[in-house]
């Protein structure tokens, strides 16, 4: 990268802080309607995460429990369209936040993430210079996204997105993102052509996971599938394990 890319990347990055510090407390009238629907259906907490090594203004449900609870007491609970991890905090979006952070430049680079829930991993990306395009198959989880992603609406897009859906095609993305979307086996079948699909040719897929027993069998199921897989480990200084990402390419395309 010449000194003026530096420069250009170093100012795209002060505007971008910017504009969290002086729209953090003041939602414009769309946003408070917004937030106001999303608190019709599930209550919501105001504080302060670490997004790309900054400070920022997160919304979060209160008691995600109380949305599994529900959906298990409606036999609901595998179901996509009700899916309630989406409203966790999960180790595995801070470890794949941490891990964009030692990626080359992010600037004006295309990313979509899969399974997006509250939007942190995709957040992230789009404080890094990224322009993002953050899925979900649940209504309420890009809801609530967007709403956390409204200081960085300029690199941030959603849009909803149901893996099974094998007639819908995006334009092809250098790079995927995923944060503990692999906790499942059932999934792997259909989350494998997803990433297929909307690959571009030499691109990567970055998939964290807090290393469960179903990570492992996702490596060599993946693997199985015609994928070249690098695991690489985060550690987030919390005591706890480190998180791994998968760094997945078409082993067919390199």
């Amino acid at each position: 990268m010449s000194w003026s890319d530096c420069v250009r990347t170093s100012e795209r990055w002060k505007k971008l802080g910017s504009e969290v510090a002086r729209r953090s407390h003041v939602p414009s009238i769309s946003e408070a309607r917004l937030l106001n629907r999303i608190q019709r259906s599930v209550p919501l907490e105001h504080t302060i995460t670490k997004i790309a090594g900054r400070e920022y203004p997160w919304t979060r449900v209160v008691d995600p429990e109380a949305l599994l609870l529900n959906a298990i007491s409606r036999n609901q609970e595998g179901t996509v369209e009700l899916d309630p991890f989406w409203a966790a905090s999960w180790r595995a979006a801070q470890g794949l936040d941490a891990f964009l952070g030692t990626l080359p430049e992010l600037d004006g680079v295309r990313i979509l993430e899969l399974g997006g829930g509250s939007g942190r991993a995709g957040i992230s990306a789009g404080l890094r210079g990224a322009n993002v395009l953050i899925t979900d198959a649940v209504h309420m989880a890009l809801m609530v996204c967007r709403y956390n992603a409204r200081l960085v609406s300029e690199n941030v897009q959603l849009r909803l997105l149901d893996w099974r859906d094998r007639d819908t095609h995006l334009r092809p993305f250098p790079i995927i993102i995923g944060s503990d979307i692999v906790y499942d086996p059932k999934l792997f079948p259909i989350l494998e052509p997803c990433m297929r699909r909307h690959l571009a040719p030499g691109g990567v897929a970055y998939l964290s996971e807090p290393q469960r027993h179903t990570g492992d069998r996702f490596e060599k199921w993946i693997v199985a599938a015609g994928w070249k897989c690098q695991p690489v480990f985060i550690d987030l200084g919390d005591r706890e394990r480190e998180i791994r990402v998968f760094a997945l390419s078409i082993a067919s395309s390199i």
